[in-house]
């Protein structure tokens, strides 16, 4: 006899009391935000609160809360348009599912797979150990080091996980220690590469201006007020803070979350043996790595050419066809990879809340409470508050693009206007944009792909981000500052 799939209906409890008592203050809401700006409030909040007690998995707990969405009216399902313009008057739900991060991540997901497929990752993962490997530790430098450099070369950070770090952090795992997503195995090796990927993730798009897209945010947006960021100003910035947090983050993290592996003595020589079994590389695996260089070859040219062709979701699509046109994969294997398709739907919709929060007037209210809240305040203090707001508010976005665009350029105005040196505050206030993704799994393209992999828990995810944010704030606010210091920035 068939029975009903488990749900854990008492994980819907705290979603439901949040929300229904959010939607009932809707009256009493403060003064300047329109009943839309605060009920979509209380259903991303909601659905926050979901995606942290997980009644279904989070793909299905985020279709519930795009079901409310409608279902208030808050949102259409499809775009509405002005009959005479042709102009969009209110973005529908399924506009969501053509968010080009979500799509780039999907297809990063399913080239991982035929790194996965043609052994191509098992020979990575070789040869990271055989170089590498006597000690976890030197593993995760060497991730953090491959980060560090792609960082100038891949303008995605989503890309960069997606598409080169996190099927080496597989490989190496999974075929290197015999490390799966799996609670036996996980905490062998293959949660602490996961978690400490991120994070070199985190620190290399904070060393280059063209490490991510908020990044591009900040410079457009501080060249309103005046200051002109440049890539090597960026660089030169942020190169002592990175150095220090890419010194001190893996080991933290081997402390707080250290691998059940921590020596392999005979790494060298057991990869060395595996090589030599692999023998020469396999046509597929010719092809797959000329796919991936390629790849990489392009996201490095759309960093420099504005050519629609180069976008960096183009690339992804691109590499994916052909993968399937040779044969290294088929369409079975691409459906098959549900992480993907998994991705593709909650954060598409996370996304899109987040984008209603930000046309319904409520960051633009949050960001006008703040500015009249810190009046009179010594400019010292301002910047401290105002870095902590750019990071804690992140919890409320699914995109460090939209987060940029919505407030930095309130909080750079805000600064600027209680006296706090112009390059300090656009510099720390776009670095915020970078290290605020130490927050939750949903807070970049990164954290999505290396959240949902089966190694690290949410719980711990959550948790352990909490502790490195203060790190980073502590690394970039006091060493970052007295840095551009003696370089001249301020």
């Amino acid at each position: 006899m068939k029975t009903l799939e488990k749900v854990n209906y008492k994980g819907f409890i705290w979603p439901l009391i949040v929300g229904i008592i959010l939607w009932c203050i809707t009256p009493l809401r403060p003064s300047g935000l329109s009943p839309q700006a605060w009920e979509m409030f209380a259903i991303f909040v909601a659905t926050i609160v979901g995606c942290i007690t997980k009644p279904l998995p989070i793909g299905g707990t985020t279709l519930v809360g795009l079901v409310f969405t409608v279902l208030l009216g808050l949102a259409p399902m499809k775009d509405v348009v002005n009959e005479q313009t042709g102009a969009v008057i209110n973005k529908g739900v399924l506009s969501s599912f053509g968010n080009s991060a979500a799509w780039l991540i999907a297809m990063a997901f399913i080239m991982a797979h035929g790194i996965s497929k043609t052994g191509l990752g098992n020979r990575i993962a070789y040869l990271m150990i055989e170089r590498f490997g006597k000690k976890s530790l030197g593993i995760g430098y060497a991730l953090t080091g491959l980060e560090l450099v792609l960082g100038a070369l891949v303008p995605s950070n989503s890309a960069r996980t997606g598409g080169v770090v996190w099927p080496v952090v597989k490989s190496v795992s999974e075929d290197g220690y015999d490390s799966s997503p799996d609670e036996k195995s996980r905490k062998k090796i293959g949660a602490y590469l996961d978690f400490t990927a991120f994070h070199a993730n985190i620190l290399s798009t904070a060393l280059f201006i063209t490490g991510a897209a908020p990044n591009m945010v900040a410079q457009q947006m501080a060249s309103q007020k005046g200051y002109n960021m440049t890539w090597a100003g960026w660089f030169f910035a942020a190169v002592i803070p990175v150095l220090v947090g890419a010194i001190i983050v893996p080991w933290v993290i081997y402390k707080m979350y250290p691998p059940e592996i921590k020596e392999t003595p005979d790494a060298k020589k057991w990869a060395e043996k595996e090589l030599e079994e692999m023998g020469p590389m396999s046509k597929p695996e010719r092809i797959m790595g000329a796919t991936f260089v390629l790849s990489i070859i392009l996201w490095v040219l759309s960093g420099f050419f504005k050519i629609p062709q180069l976008d960096a979701t183009f690339v992804a699509f691109l590499a994916v066809s052909i993968l399937l046109v040779t044969g290294v994969l088929t369409m079975q294997d691409a459906l098959k990879e549900t992480g993907a398709w998994n991705i593709l739907i909650w954060l598409s919709i996370l996304m899109f809340m987040a984008s209603k929060l930000i046309s319904y007037g409520f960051i633009d209210w949050f960001s006008k409470l703040v500015e009249g809240g810190l009046h009179g305040i010594s400019w010292g203090l301002v910047l401290v508050i105002l870095v902590l707001l750019m990071f804690y508010t992140h919890y409320f976005f699914a995109s460090g693009t939209a987060h940029m665009t919505a407030l930095y350029l309130p909080f750079l105005s805000v600064a600027v206007a209680t006296g706090a040196p112009l390059g300090l505050s656009a510099m720390l206030l776009a670095f915020t944009g970078a290290i605020n993704a130490s927050t939750t799994h949903y807070a970049n393209g990164p954290a999505s792909i290396l959240a949902t992999t089966g190694y690290v828990k949410q719980g711990e995810w959550w948790k352990m981000n909490f502790v490195l944010g203060i790190i980073y704030m502590l690394i970039f606010g006091i060493v970052g500052t007295l840095w551009m210091k003696v370089i001249g920035v301020w």
